[in-house]
């Protein structure tokens, strides 16, 4: 779901996009987008862009972006940077000029005690899991991982009966494009092509929006992450804490929920490409209100998974017995970081 959208055809297509002219412009993108006169479409119910050039232009997607926008004078992409990089709570549209307007997720007062929170989490996945089946008619594939996100993800498929296949990640099957997008966004590095339109299931965004993040928690909770880490001896972040947070999370000044949010929202990891689609559960702001968890239930979720291993025994506790004694330690050579990270 790449696009580079331009007034000028002049552009230095080094990921060697299509082109198509659309009403005042030229339309660069990959493949698998749906052009009906003047619109385009592409995506799944969950992640999608709708590209309207009947009068200008005008851009929708799902209510909480998947994708970044950059724009310029007569320019706006996804894949390329330019001069304004737009926040994910930001909506743009062309009318002889760029107009923007912001529509920011709020978040309740409603504190959330370890009940509320399984329920919410459990909901929100459930829900997103089964409006994606309802409409998908894409092959689905799953990461052959026992991280846990992967894991609950496909948990719920498993809880709701939806078949799915198994895959071990080939990166002799990336594209060069694929490569390019991975050198700008690391999430590319966890997909790949498949002999046919295929959408991957999978735990992307799982710690960000899951409380998983001690960067993000550190900001968010009065005690100190890093001494919250020292008073366990093992769990299932510690050793990828230490690795890749302990330095980071090191006097770090709080900030309010809604600072925190904004980070977490404009946390971009990986969206589709070509025919190779991607669905994963966790980012909803539905679970934003997760920030609003009693610190001890953030300090158990971010040391240990606590909520996410509850609802990975409830959904399936075949899957849970496979899960990693700890996070990131037995990745493939192509995961980045793999080499650091294991043990």
């Amino acid at each position: 779901m790449l696009f580079y959208i331009s007034k000028n055809q002049e552009f230095k297509n080094t990921l060697q996009l299509e082109c198509k002219k659309l009403g005042d412009f030229w339309f660069y993108h990959d493949k698998g987008w749906l052009i009906e006169g003047l619109t385009a479409r592409k995506g799944t119910i969950n992640n999608w862009c709708l590209l309207d050039f009947t009068k200008g232009l005008n851009i929708s997607h799902n209510s909480l972006r998947d994708f970044p926008i950059w724009h310029d004078k007569d320019s706006i992409s996804n894949c390329i940077s330019l001069e304004t990089y737009l926040p994910t709570d930001a909506k743009i549209v062309y009318d002889s000029d760029w107009h923007v307007r912001y529509d920011l997720p709020k978040l309740s007062d409603n504190r959330l005690d370890e009940t509320q929170a399984c329920n919410l989490l459990a909901n929100v996945l459930i829900d997103n899991t089964r409006k994606f089946n309802e409409s998908n008619d894409l092959p689905l594939a799953i990461p052959n991982n026992t991280g846990l996100d992967t894991l609950l993800a496909r948990s719920v498929f498993d809880h709701l009966g939806i078949e799915y296949d198994l895959f071990s990640i080939d990166k002799a099957k990336y594209s060069n494009r694929q490569m390019m997008m991975y050198e700008r966004h690391w999430g590319f590095n966890q997909i790949q092509y498949f002999d046919e339109p295929t959408c991957i299931i999978s735990g992307f965004y799982g710690d960000e929006f899951l409380l998983r993040n001690p960067y993000y928690v550190q900001c968010l909770i009065d005690d100190d992450v890093n001494a919250v880490f020292e008073k366990i001896e093992n769990s299932y972040m510690k050793h990828f804490f230490n690795l890749k947070y302990k330095q980071k999370c090191s006097d770090k000044p709080k900030l309010s929920k809604n600072e925190v949010k904004n980070m977490i929202i404009n946390d971009l990891q990986v969206w589709h490409i070509d025919d190779v689609y991607v669905f994963n559960p966790y980012r909803d702001t539905r679970l934003l209100e997760l920030l609003n968890c009693h610190s001890d239930i953030i300090k158990k979720q971010v040391t240990d998974g606590y909520l996410s291993k509850k609802l990975l025994e409830k959904f399936n506790p075949t899957l849970y017995n496979l899960l990693d004694k700890e996070k990131n330690t037995k990745e493939p050579e192509w995961f980045e970081d793999s080499e650091y990270l294991r043990k």
